[in-house]
């Protein structure tokens, strides 16, 4: 027995912590786990690439065949996290980490879209059509919200905080309900936003002497409360002698 305790010593081997990883991926098989999110329970799915899809979790036979439809790949319940999975449960409780992702199945044009979109920062949305400038393509509004449309990995890349030109929340994979309780949760005062708008306001002017769109942060909380008012066009900054901010470019829009 002590000689069988040797060996065993002198031949155990240190197995590397990407291991399964490689090996799930020899096979073929992606993986996934049920994770919290602001929305409730999600199915979260991974490769060695990186996470390839988010969706609500409730039935695991339907969200199997809908990854394998979508995929051309088999997914498989995961028995343990990796950096990977950790990495994007954290991101999805709000952590401010970084979580490779896989888009293998998105075009290099939505790719393009899903990375533009994750610049959006938190309290913030711009119209499909700011995206679609950002991206050099200032006559595909539709295609921009086609490729948001088909996100694979939603609450990951933040294609919520894209909305309709009128400041409506329009659609989402979770609904437009899901899409405003989001955007309301991260900062924005949709109410206030509503308002400038029914008021036929595209812009807002602020103190410092720049003007912005209503969805640039918690501008519209602060409409006409005398150094922010309300704009009706682009020459109506200008004939103020305003300059475009920097950070939400409205002229984009």
């Amino acid at each position: 027995m002590a000689d069988l305790r040797a060996f065993g010593s002198a031949t155990r081997r240190v197995v590397p912590q990407d291991f399964t990883a490689k090996i799930f991926a020899e096979i073929g098989l992606d993986r996934y786990i049920v994770a919290t999110s602001t929305l409730g329970d999600v199915y979260l799915a991974w490769s060695a690439r990186g996470v390839s899809a988010v969706r609500l979790a409730g039935d695991d036979t339907a969200f199997e065949a809908w990854y394998r439809e979508r995929f051309n790949c088999n997914c498989v319940p995961a028995l343990e996290d990796d950096e990977i999975a950790s990495a994007a449960r954290a991101k999805l409780e709000d952590h401010d980490v970084e979580v490779p992702l896989d888009l293998r199945a998105c075009s290099e044009f939505e790719q393009r879209v899903l990375r533009k979109a994750s610049e959006i920062g938190r309290g913030h949305a711009r119209p499909y059509a700011w995206l679609a400038r950002e991206v050099g393509a200032p006559d595909a509004k539709r295609a921009v919200g086609n490729a948001l449309g088909s996100n694979p990995v939603p609450l990951l890349v933040p294609c919520h905080r894209v909305i309709r030109a009128d400041c409506a929340v329009g659609g989402y994979v979770f609904g437009s309900d899901a899409k405003r309780r989001l955007l309301e949760r991260e900062g924005l005062d949709l109410a206030a936003i509503d308002e400038i708008v029914r008021r036929g306001f595209r812009y807002i002017a602020c103190e410092k002497g720049w003007f912005c769109l209503p969805t640039c942060g918690d501008v519209a909380s602060q409409f006409e409360d005398g150094a922010h008012y309300g704009l009706r066009d682009l020459a109506d900054a200008h004939a103020h002698g305003l300059r475009p901010c920097g950070i939400c470019r409205p002229e984009a829009a």
